[in-house]
């Protein structure tokens, strides 16, 4: 008999879209209805997924811009999928191989545009609090805000001794004034060959150079952004990093068609 895994996050897919014109209301329900299910909870090795809308309020205070990541008003609704330590493998090969069956059964609905899907490798998290959330239940948990953060390296910076920096450095303090209690830190994995072609490929060497970082609020991310997302600008700067995307979102509401009508 094989060995049950520990319980450990181990990689994510992020996949940020935009629904055609007059689409929201449609797209959300084929998505939270039918593929959130079939296309990835489903299937064997994923932990929690859970979905995240900017509205127009939100997208607002995105920057900086122009930015590499998308203009201002698209990127509308993200979801994220935490996936089991050590099975990232096999499970991108399910993931691939159920897109292209959905495919096959008419059931993936074209009424928008991928602006970013990726997966990601967990490196760690950080939480404010002694004893915080930890991060496989953070999809779980019902946080009221979420900010993501896109940085890239210069080239002269090596990951380890940015990561460290950060870590035992820039974060702690961060965090500790700011209204992020957690915060996940991955990098991009580059996509299979076999990815749908409708997904958008980053630039290789670009992507060498990124983090993604998380940050799980337990409020709506407005109050105090501009203040929060300053702080951690200046706090960056020695780091050989800079913030090339800042971009808050709060929940969807399951089984609704919350916000939709605010895109």
């Amino acid at each position: 008999m094989t060995d049950i895994p520990p319980i450990r996050l181990g990689s994510a897919l992020f996949s940020l879209v935009e629904p055609h014109p007059g689409e929201a209301v449609a797209f959300n329900r084929w998505y939270e209805r039918d593929h959130f299910y079939a296309g990835c909870m489903m299937g064997p090795n994923f932990l929690a997924g859970r979905r995240w809308v900017a509205t127009r309020r939100l997208k607002r205070l995105r920057f900086p811009e122009p930015n590499p990541i998308t203009s201002p008003e698209r990127g509308s609704l993200l979801v994220l999928y935490w996936m089991l330590a050590g099975q990232h493998s096999d499970t991108v090969s399910w993931a691939v191989r159920q897109v292209r069956q959905l495919h096959t059964q008419g059931r993936m609905n074209p009424a928008r545009d991928n602006v970013s899907t990726a997966f990601y490798q967990f490196h760690w998290s950080l939480s404010r609090d002694a004893d915080g959330v930890p991060v496989e239940l953070a999809l779980d948990h019902p946080f009221q805000g979420l900010a993501v953060l896109m940085l890239e390296l210069d080239e002269h910076t090596a990951a380890e001794d940015f990561e460290r920096l950060c870590r035992e450095q820039v974060l702690p303090a961060w965090l500790s004034g700011s209204r992020v209690a957690l915060l996940a830190c991955l990098r991009p994995e580059p996509l299979p060959e076999a990815a749908p072609a409708n997904v958008p490929r980053a630039d290789a060497e670009a992507e060498l150079r990124r983090y993604l970082w998380l940050g799980f609020m337990p409020q709506d991310p407005e109050p105090g952004w501009e203040t929060c997302m300053k702080n951690l600008n200046d706090s960056l700067a020695p780091s050989g990093a800079r913030l090339i995307w800042a971009a808050p979102f709060i929940p969807t509401v399951p089984g609704t068609d919350n916000y939709m009508d605010q895109l």
